[in-house]
């Protein structure tokens, strides 16, 4: 059924189908609502996709989500640093600079590999506009921690515990701009906790063609399992540890929740060997989570991050300074401001075709 006919518009066949033939149940709802879309209503955080619109500039909730995600996960990591006893006021403007920047290079690269083809097409346009994929942001983050660790000669293991503390819990309010906006959504599903997008300026909407269909909410599955894993390490970091455990049990926590997670996500993507690009890299950075674990093994217990009073003292002290502020404004301009239509950085208004819209991180 093609989207904007209703089902009552439609002619009745001349003889009624044989009584033996059943639809699926998602395949019977996806049928119903797909063509209702626009007719409905945009309830829920889900359709949500833009804060306001300014002349020829669009806001989307997805940057300012986004971005206090990243300030939240600033703040946290720049604490535990503090706690841990780093002295981080040497090189936080560094760290604070580069991660986010890095992130946004990095996301944009690795949504550019995956749409090589579209790429080499267009490669001006290609660049050019929203389009991000969260592996490329984390190994870009990465670059950044070894080379801030490197130039101001620090504890890199103690570096990415310190930071893998407030990962998670940033990470969990972007999967919450991710079901704002519509991308990394769902399979179809007949579940109780199904949602529907029908807002035309979400990604499943007016990429994947999935408005009005009941869909896994994955990106919410996403953010609990990262709240979850936010407490497991910081029940850990609380007791002694080696450097690097932290953030070798992030990486193999983060890439295992992630490699089943997708099983239920329904945006097309292309497969190899039946698994999809990001089941790949959650099987590398699983990889890399086992062995920083295994060169932690060897290293001293300490308790750095053990002392409920200095972790209070230091948020405290954290929370005043500009460094989460200064992630939250990078982060929001790279990420919250589009063109005069949502996916574009175009300021005339043109609605572009399916495969020049991409949406943001993956």
């Amino acid at each position: 059924m093609k989207a904007g006919i209703e089902p009552s518009s439609l002619p009745h066949a001349p003889h009624p189908a044989p009584a033996t033939v059943r639809r699926p149940n998602v395949a019977a709802r996806c049928e119903r609502t797909a063509g209702v879309a626009g007719s409905q209503d945009h309830a829920g955080l889900h359709n949500r996709v833009v804060l306001a619109r300014i002349g020829p500039v669009t806001i989307v909730n997805f940057g300012v989500l986004a971005a206090i995600g990243g300030a939240l996960a600033a703040w946290i990591g720049l604490a535990r640093q503090e706690q841990a006893g780093m002295h981080p006021e040497r090189y936080a403007t560094m760290l604070f600079v580069a991660l986010p920047l890095l992130a946004v290079v990095g996301s944009r690269l690795f949504s550019l590999a995956l749409e090589w083809r579209e790429f080499l097409d267009s490669p001006w346009q290609s660049v050019f506009k929203p389009g991000f994929a969260f592996q490329g942001g984390l190994l870009g983050a990465a670059v950044g921690v070894i080379g801030v660790a490197a130039y101001a000669k620090i504890d890199l293991l103690l570096l990415m515990d310190a930071m893998a503390l407030g990962f998670p819990l940033g990470h969990a309010v972007g999967r919450l701009a991710c079901h704002t906006y519509g991308c990394c959504h769902g399979r179809p599903t007949s579940s109780v906790v199904a949602i529907r997008y029908t807002n035309p300026d979400s990604k499943a909407v007016r990429v994947s063609r999935m408005g009005g269909i009941p869909l896994h909410p994955t990106q919410l599955y996403s953010a609990a399992g990262s709240v979850t894993l936010f407490v497991l390490l910081a029940a850990l970091a609380s007791g002694p540890v080696r450097a690097g455990q932290i953030a070798g049990a992030f990486l193999v926590v983060s890439s295992v929740g992630r490699f089943f997670t997708e099983f239920l996500r329904g945006e097309p993507t292309s497969r190899m060997l039946r698994l999809t690009p990001f089941q790949w890299f959650s099987i590398g950075s699983l990889c890399c989570g086992l062995v920083l674990l295994a060169v932690a093994a060897g290293g001293p217990l300490h308790e750095r991050f053990a002392d409920t009073a200095s972790l209070l003292a230091s948020l405290r002290d954290s929370a005043f300074t500009v460094y989460p502020l200064l992630v939250f404004a990078l982060i929001f301009v790279s990420f919250g401001i589009h063109g005069r239509d949502v996916g574009t950085f175009s300021m005339r208004t043109r609605r572009m075709s399916p495969t020049r819209l991409r949406g943001v991180p993956n």
